[in-house]
């Protein structure tokens, strides 16, 4: 511990920040850049399952980071870091060189990992070196390091028709091999003081293993059954339920159950966390709640862009940068305000949380031939929602016990990832159920109109369902009057199923306002106390 006035800002310091930023970065845009892709990658590997990348590396992130946090705080935070970035550089190069859905999950498996590690080592090293009172503004400058590939969709799309998608995996090693050059020179923070004084066997002796094999084990479990239900298989299957049901049991009462009455002395969530307060577990369900509508933004807004609306691939792109932005403008802003509110935060994440409800469920309102109202929408929505997914992360810290500040992030990255991958599961379920639908009956009747035969007709509805640019005019037989009029019937059916996604969204975030009501004036954790020196 030192007081948070007498600590210099040298050049290491400095650059320990930086490169722990680049890192930062470099833990999501792996993700982006898959996500921003994923139709050119399904096609150049021929695959028709590519969203199993996204989900490789949600359940690689939500799995590892409990486990991550425990050890962070048991062996120190710097070679766990270099380890992280290393991984994240492997798995750029595993997925810039992949030919196969299998090259490619494994690539994102080991990203989700590697992301895992830096992502949680960002946050909690950036926290743990700065005085108490400043971490809002410090964590503010971490988000607000994403700035270069915010036009990540842009990015994509003109590499892409440049050259080959797999040019921004080379751009995301490069990063990472840059952050890891500045962590390897300039970040020493000292050994934990929980775990001086002791050999490397004891402290492996302190691990709660048995908590790590049911965290990882079970969420891994639970999330390949919340993917697979409704996509690969029936909800009803035994390869939906047997993970799903396993899983849930592992994750939700095996492991609280062990944690709470289990016999280890050093438990993987420490009740220490939640003693005397519930700043910290108030901020584990709106991180969980936000993570569910960030990702309903995340995944389906591009979906919008692409098509409800018939444009071209710059104007797409450029369409695309509002929410990130908005995503950003809302974390930093509200992280940085955190230091100026004197503890009064439960108003202002009250507001933030009532925005991103109204904004989200506002999108039902979306057709093909409003796509202003569309863009502004998402706009505010995606600023409410940064505005607690990361705000909600250092809402925690401020709680967090020094000695903690390791697993305190690593739990809010896990709630954030595994509200996320149960969000998305749920909304995707329903945007299929109702796509199949509408898309079958408002193409149909658009072919019909237009003249096309049956035979047409089913080429047409399948290449529309296919996603692939241009695939509905070299369909045979099928006219330009034909795609015309199906095309914007096919606008129709994506903006129709998509209302339901954002009806969903809605009772998810009157929870999250629920949970902002409750908070309490956190003025007391905000000292000028910094937990570690370096």
């Amino acid at each position: 511990e030192a007081d948070g006035n007498d600590v210099p800002w040298t050049a290491t310091r400095c650059i320990a920040v930086f490169s722990l930023c680049l890192v930062y970065v470099g833990s999501q845009i792996i993700l982006y850049f898959v996500s921003s892709n994923l139709t050119a990658i399904a096609i150049d590997i021929k695959s028709t399952l590519a969203n199993w990348m996204l989900t490789a590396n949600t359940l690689a992130v939500a799995a590892v980071c409990p486990f991550v946090g425990y050890i962070t705080d048991l062996l120190g935070r710097r070679w766990l870091c270099l380890g992280g970035t290393l991984l994240l550089i492997i798995a750029s190069a595993v997925q810039g060189t992949a030919h196969s859905l299998a090259q490619a999950v494994a690539a994102q498996a080991i990203g989700g990992i590697g992301a895992g590690i830096c992502e949680l080592v960002a946050l909690a090293g950036v926290a743990e070196i700065t005085p108490n009172k400043w971490r809002g503004v410090t964590l503010s400058l971490v988000t607000f390091s994403i700035v270069p590939f915010m036009p990540q969709l842009l990015y994509s799309i003109l590499i892409t028709r440049a050259s080959t998608w797999r040019w921004c995996f080379l751009l995301t090693g490069l990063w990472n091999l840059i952050g890891m050059i500045g962590l390897f020179f300039c970040y020493h923070p000292p050994p934990r003081n929980m775990h001086q004084g002791l050999t490397t066997k004891q402290v492996l002796a302190r691990i709660d293993w048995v908590g790590a094999f049911l965290s990882i084990v079970g969420i891994t479990l639970f999330l390949v059954g919340l993917q697979a239900g409704g996509y690969q298989h029936p909800w009803t299957s035994g390869h939906t339920l047997g993970p799903l049901i396993v899983g849930g049991l592992m994750t939700f009462f095996a492991f609280p159950a062990w944690e709470i009455w289990g016999t280890h002395p050093y438990p993987m969530v420490p009740g220490k966390i939640f003693k005397g307060q519930r700043v910290v577990a108030l901020a584990y369900a709106i991180v969980f709640i936000a993570g569910m509508e960030f990702y309903s933004i995340l995944g389906f807004f591009p979906i919008v862009l692409q098509y409800v609306y018939n444009t071209d691939a710059i104007t797409i792109g450029v369409r695309g940068l509002c929410y990130p932005w908005a995503i950003l403008g809302g974390a930093c802003i509200i992280s940085f305000l955190m230091s100026y509110t004197r503890g009064h935060v439960r108003t202002m994440f009250f507001l933030m949380a009532a925005m991103m409800t109204a904004f989200t469920g506002a999108l039902a309102r979306s057709t093909p031939d409003n796509s202003t109202f569309t863009v502004t929408m998402a706009t505010f929505a995606a600023f409410g929602n940064g505005a607690l997914v990361v705000p909600a992360l250092t809402l925690a810290f401020y709680a967090a016990p020094d000695e903690f500040v390791g697993t305190v992030g690593a739990l809010s990255l896990s709630v954030r990832f595994l509200g996320g991958s149960i969000g998305t599961s749920i909304y995707f379920n329903v945007f299929l159920n109702q796509f199949k639908t509408n898309l079958v009956n408002l193409v149909s009747a658009a072919a019909a109109g237009a003249g096309a035969s049956q035979e047409v007709t089913v080429g047409l509805l399948q290449a529309y369902a296919s996603q692939i640019p241009g695939a509905a005019a070299a369909v045979p037989g099928a006219t330009a009057a034909m795609v015309s009029a199906t095309q914007y019937a096919s606008q129709w059916a994506y903006a129709e199923s998509l209302k339901y996604v954002w009806y969903t969204t809605i009772p998810f975030g009157v929870i999250s306002c629920i949970c902002c009501l409750f908070l309490p004036n956190i003025k007391q954790y905000m000292t000028s106390k910094i937990a570690v020196d370096i």
